[in-house]
């Protein structure tokens, strides 16, 4: 059944939010969907979806007369009040797909001042991350609306089991919680390596003063748009993921799914015990800058190459995308 969904977001569309673009492609063949942010991205993916930045409740009021929508729905639990505003104006069902930084850190003090975005008729659900299921039962919300779910890949995209390179790169959004100058000390205690840098955004220009500093030890890769990422994980036979033990923000990263699903080797900064079981048992964490060049120092075993192609499914946008038209079901 066709719906009208007006999806409410905060800065679309940012080049290091894909899992917002991978799930409008699963659900726009199959719903008419509006998009409406309330901020100009600064580094945006070059192929998007239309959409309209709006300012105010005025500008919002127009488009939901306009559209007449049948679902609401947005990201992150710090745009819940404004999706919940605007379900109230359309007079209809809502769902917020949560994050990582929305929820852990500092805001996991604000989450149960945020219930009531949940624990309301209109309310559908949450869709978050499995292992941040209990943070939200804690912090008094409904357990029947909290839902565990994976990241959101288009694994499609990045499935080849060609032979990789040799290289080892990381990837993301340039902020303090992924730790980059952790991934630049690992990339000096390894020089027989390629390491490359796609950091995007936000604080790079540091990141590049600090790889200067280090005697360049990385190459830092300029943005690179999502639809040609996949020959850039093949020139690689690890994704070497930092993250800041100190924050530990971040969250469950497309990245592993991704290189996962490109044959690539997935090492990640063990900041919770969550980390191991998404990485799963062909992945690795590490506690220290020793420990992270001992591993990437070494092949990657093939027998675990071949187990990653299969965890790497777990993510598809196209075997969980269920989980939220089902919830949509509800209303109709």
């Amino acid at each position: 059944m066709a719906r009208r969904v007006l999806y409410f977001l905060e800065r679309y569309s940012q080049i290091s939010e894909t899992y917002i673009e991978n799930e409008l492609r699963a659900l726009s063949p199959q719903n008419e969907v509006r998009i409406i942010s309330t901020k100009v991205p600064d580094l945006p993916c070059e192929q998007h979806f239309p959409y309209q930045v709006i300012r105010s409740r005025a500008e919002l009021e127009v488009v939901i007369d306009e559209f007449r929508p049948d679902i609401i729905h947005g990201h992150y639990m710090t745009m819940a009040q404004n999706i919940m505003l605007a379900a109230k104006l359309a007079d209809a069902p809502y769902t917020i797909r949560a994050h990582s930084f929305d929820i852990l850190g500092p805001m996991i003090e604000r989450l149960p001042g945020l219930k009531q975005t949940v624990n309301n008729e209109q309310c559908l659900g949450v869709l978050t991350f499995p292992f941040t299921v209990p943070l939200f039962e804690k912090a008094g919300y409904n357990p029947y609306k909290v839902h565990g779910c994976y990241p959101v890949v288009n694994v499609e995209r990045f499935e080849d089991r060609g032979e990789n390179g040799k290289a080892v790169m990381n990837v993301g959004a340039c902020l303090p919680k992924k730790a980059m100058s952790g991934y630049l000390a690992i990339g000096a205690k390894v020089p027989d390596r390629q390491f490359n840098l796609y950091a995007l955004g936000y604080n790079v220009g540091n990141m590049h003063q600090h790889n200067a500093e280090l005697g360049n030890p990385v190459t830092i890769v300029d943005p690179v748009q999502p639809e040609a990422m996949l020959p850039e994980y093949k020139k690689h036979e690890w994704l070497l993921y930092t993250a800041s033990p100190k924050l530990k923000t971040v969250g469950w990263p497309l990245a592993v799914a991704e290189a996962q699903a490109a044959g690539v080797g997935v090492c990640v900064q063990n900041i919770r015990p969550d980390i191991k079981d998404y990485v799963g048992d062909c992945g690795f964490v590490f506690d220290t800058v020793e420990e992270a060049a001992k591993i990437v120092s070494q092949p990657y075993p093939q027998e675990l190459r071949e187990r990653g192609f299969e965890l790497a499914k777990r993510s598809d946008i196209k075997r969980h995308i269920r989980l939220l038209e089902d919830l949509w079901d509800q209303a109709a």
